[in-house]
């Protein structure tokens, strides 16, 4: 998930299995609307809350804050930066708090949901990546960039169970950004244009999708080569989406069609 350090793990992870799953084709997914946004922030959790604002997250070292992102404008109110040592990953709002991760240094903080205050800290082992909240269920999903999701308790963030992310039986790595929605898991998978659907009750993977053409066909040649990698799924409503990255410019308005 990291720009430099993971492509080292790509050189060395030679037993991750990756699998091949059919792309869906163009016509499954559209193009709404392009909004503006802040290319500088380094998206790592995105998601809308009750109130309809766009919560940003963002990483990187001495970088990593959390605010709403203004659909209009672009503009990133930011209400609070992490210490320098730590690295924010995913986020996602529950019932009555929002909840951060951070990378590498097993710390998240559970926020207060309507002024991002912290009002708890709490420690988990291994890395963190993104995290989702299955209202249906009332559990948080969270992903380590593995091909496992750990489903943890909304109030105490304790593990309850694990699934390991299939298809075909093939395990799913480096599975990222996430969001609950339609009775699904949607991930970003790291350094793809891929968006993929998970099934929480079997871990099957039901539905990808491949943005790479509505990237090429409305980015201009210098911004793809200064985006990072596709990092941001934010539920609208039905199957509505806003789709963004990190280090993107803009925010994509799709449908992703089922």
């Amino acid at each position: 998930m990291k720009k430099i350090i993971h492509k080292i793990t790509l050189l060395i992870c030679v037993h991750c299995i990756i699998p091949i799953i059919p792309v869906a084709s163009q016509d499954e997914y559209e193009l709404l609307s392009i909004h503006p946004s802040d290319s500088t922030a380094f998206t790592q959790g995105f998601e809308l809350n009750e109130a309809g604002e766009l919560l940003l997250g963002t990483g990187l070292y001495g970088e990593s804050k959390i605010g709403y992102l203004d659909l209009d404008t672009g503009h990133y109110d930011v209400v609070d930066q992490l210490d320098k040592e730590l690295f924010g990953e995913g986020l996602t709002v529950t019932s009555d708090a929002v909840w951060q991760l951070t990378w590498r240094s097993g710390v998240a903080f559970k926020r207060d949901k309507d002024t991002l205050e912290i009002i708890d800290t709490v420690d988990y082992e291994g890395e963190g990546w993104g995290l989702a909240y299955d209202d249906q269920e009332d559990v948080l999903w969270m992903s380590d960039g593995t091909s496992v999701l750990e489903q943890r308790d909304p109030n105490t963030f304790e593990v309850i169970d694990t699934i390991d992310v299939t298809y075909n039986d093939q395990l799913v790595e480096e599975i990222n950004e996430l969001e609950f929605a339609n009775g699904y898991i949607y991930a970003n998978v790291w350094y793809t244009n891929e968006i993929i659907v998970i099934d929480p009750k079997t871990g099957i993977v039901a539905y990808k999708y491949d943005l790479t053409e509505v990237l090429e066909e409305n980015l201009t040649d210098q911004e793809l080569d200064e985006i990072d990698s596709l990092n941001g799924i934010a539920h609208i409503e039905g199957n509505q989406f806003y789709i963004t990255g990190k280090l993107y410019p803009v925010i994509f308005e799709i449908e992703l069609k089922q």
